[in-house]
């Protein structure tokens, strides 16, 4: 009986010492956690990510779609690594955060059309013209609404779809005009592209990270810099998905 005791803890030390070591491994290999907005998503943290993981294949990186509020939350609770924000929603939460880029808004059109000879139009000179945009839960479309008002013109949308690139095509093929991130815009495509004249238009994305004890660690520093050069990269043609 007293060795079969002794048997059983000697089993469960070795179980509980196992389950450590796992855990360990774990933590010392979890993916890093990077958080941006639709725009971003867009080509800015596909060409960061293509850089990034082909040089360092020992580590993952787990990305999702979020709004800058949602975001700058979870970095402050320490639930993410890195966030692409906004500067005028991030607020002020004690975070780290840089300068990444220009994120400002445009309004493109087919070749040959309405934008023609145009280097500039306010909304309510868009809004006179068929549209073509994003599904009410992206989130081009809340900071547009957002900024818009209750004052806001009344727009006619052809259509609205998920995905940037769909909307870009939907343009090229003479849809509808539309306004999105002038980094979206890629100068290969045969596109009319003016400035949307309104305040609210001047963006700029924000790298922000997180709280998490290993925020600065050497691979979430690393990410941040291929982050940082990822706007000087070519041009990705391909859709990018989340998983």
């Amino acid at each position: 009986m007293t060795l079969a005791r002794h048997a059983r803890e000697v089993l469960a030390q070795t179980v509980r010492l196992d389950n450590a070591v796992a855990s360990y491994t774990r933590s010392s290999t979890a993916p890093l956690i990077l958080l941006a907005g639709g725009s971003a998503m867009h080509r800015l943290v596909p060409q960061a990510l293509i850089s990034f993981l082909g040089s360092h294949p020992d580590i993952d990186v787990r990305v999702s779609e979020s709004r800058t509020p949602r975001t700058v939350r979870m970095l402050a609770g320490g639930d993410a690594d890195l966030g692409i924000v906004l500067d005028d929603e991030a607020g002020n939460k004690g975070l780290h955060m840089e300068a990444l880029g220009d994120d400002s808004l445009v309004v493109i059109g087919q070749i040959g059309g309405i934008l023609t000879g145009r280097a500039a139009m306010t909304y309510s000179e868009v809004a006179e013209h068929p549209l073509v945009g994003l599904d009410a839960d992206s989130s081009l479309h809340h900071w547009i609404e957002q900024h818009l008002g209750p004052h806001a013109p009344m727009v006619h949308h052809r259509t609205t779809v998920a995905d940037l690139n769909v909307l870009v095509s939907l343009v090229v093929a003479g849809v509808g005009l539309a306004v999105v991130p002038g980094r979206a815009v890629d100068p290969r495509q045969p596109l009319e592209v003016c400035e949307l004249q309104e305040p609210w238009a001047r963006r700029h994305h924000l790298l922000a990270w997180g709280v998490k004890d290993h925020a600065e660690s050497t691979a979430t520093a690393a990410l941040a810099e291929h982050l940082r050069h990822a706007p000087e990269d070519p041009v990705i043609q391909q859709p990018f998905h989340i998983g």
